[in-house]
């Protein structure tokens, strides 16, 4: 599907899932290259930019949090940059180019904007988005914090476990946008003028921005790994140490038990009255005094 917005006498096209009729009929009217308009028709792996005549190219990966705490998975968006054109190119619905519309729309018919090139607007709305998304890690995080020390370590293992693998495909994806962002500053500047490469500059800030939220999350998270692990061993090494008195305890008594019930023709205190109750009373002793003596060295 193919919509066109008016940004600031800027022009943006968006296509979603876009037919090659639609792409052939950019390669008419915007004048791309045919082998940039070839790679918008399906994703592309990996992210790039490249500078090609009038246009910068560039594909970038977005981390999408599904909200269902178990994974991440990222959108692509295609860019064809110009000084005053935005060709924009996705593969799935995408909430910030939604917002962005929207606000555009907005603002067009208030009459009012800011002074910028539309598509460093719409990457401030899409790390916005992506704001929000750590600010809901975040939370998840405190969550997991206040649970292990309720008790529940072992049901936090996994939960700590999703969130890693979310913060770590989060960081891998955005990583490669400061490449993509320090080319569109050099090449930009070069290409569009000294406004287009200072707003690369403020760009750049936001995505290190960004970076140092997820590292200082990713600390964290292991922080809580380590403290959940560590508390999962105090309690195991308790029911072991639990279990080595109770055998240390029990043997003892056992080794008493078949004594007397050994066969033998002259076992003390075995016929005589009350023997029963007599090696009772011994056990008792016995494991009263084992009792004391751990309580003595502050075992138990």
């Amino acid at each position: 599907m193919l919509t066109t917005h008016s940004f600031m006498n800027q022009i943006w096209t968006d296509l979603n899932s876009p037919t090659k009729e639609e792409v052939d009929s950019l390669i008419l009217t915007q004048k791309i290259d045919p082998l940039i308009a070839k790679d918008l028709l399906s994703p592309t792996p990996s992210q790039y930019i490249k500078d090609k005549d009038n246009f910068i190219y560039t594909v970038l990966h977005i981390p999408n949090f599904r909200h269902s705490h178990s994974e991440s998975v990222p959108q692509e968006i295609d860019f064809v940059i110009s000084k005053d054109s935005l060709i924009t190119t996705r593969y799935d619905s995408i909430d910030a180019l939604h917002y962005f519309a929207k606000q555009i729309e907005v603002n067009e018919i208030l009459n009012k904007g800011e002074n910028s090139n539309v598509f460093f607007s719409m990457m401030k709305e899409i790390y916005r988005g992506l704001e929000d998304e750590l600010s809901y890690t975040e939370d998840w995080m405190k969550q997991i914090e206040e649970k292990i020390f309720k008790g529940q370590e072992r049901e936090m293992v996994f939960a700590i476990s999703n969130v890693s693998r979310n913060l770590l495909n989060f960081r891998k994806t955005i990583d490669s946008h400061g490449n993509v962002f320090e080319f569109l500053r050099d090449v930009g500047t070069e290409k569009f003028g000294q406004d287009f490469g200072k707003q690369a500059k403020t760009l750049i800030a936001e995505w290190r921005q960004i970076m140092r939220v997820i590292n200082n999350q990713i600390e964290l998270i292991t922080e809580l790994r380590e403290t959940n692990n560590s508390m999962l061993s105090t309690k195991q090494n308790e029911i072991m140490k639990i279990f080595t008195i109770m055998a240390f305890v029990t043997f003892p008594l056992a080794l008493i038990a078949g004594i007397f019930g050994m066969n033998a023709e002259h076992i003390p205190i075995v016929g005589h009255g009350n023997d029963f109750w007599i090696i009772l009373g011994i056990m008792f002793v016995i494991s009263l005094a084992m009792f004391a003596y751990f309580r003595y060295k502050k075992w138990i």
